[in-house]
């Protein structure tokens, strides 16, 4: 079901997958720039917040890959 609303929508794999990256990224840039405000312990938790992200993007990829491969629209 949330295969094919995504691909109704347009998302690809390939989006997916570059939404990933940018996931993991995104968590770097987020973890370094809030560690130099001055709370560590927060900028660490939410740096992993946001790279748990990534996990999720890849495993959304695999399955509409799959479904972009074997034709069907489920």
């Amino acid at each position: 079901m949330l295969v094919k609303q995504m691909h109704q929508l347009g998302i690809t794999s390939d989006v997916l997958q570059v939404l990933g990256f940018a996931s993991i990224f995104a968590s770097i840039a987020t973890w370094r720039g809030a560690k130099k405000s001055g709370d560590a312990a927060h900028a660490e938790r939410f740096g992993i917040f946001v790279g748990l992200w990534a996990p999720t993007f890849f495993a959304l990829a695999s399955e509409v890959a799959v479904a972009e491969n074997s034709g069907n629209d489920t």
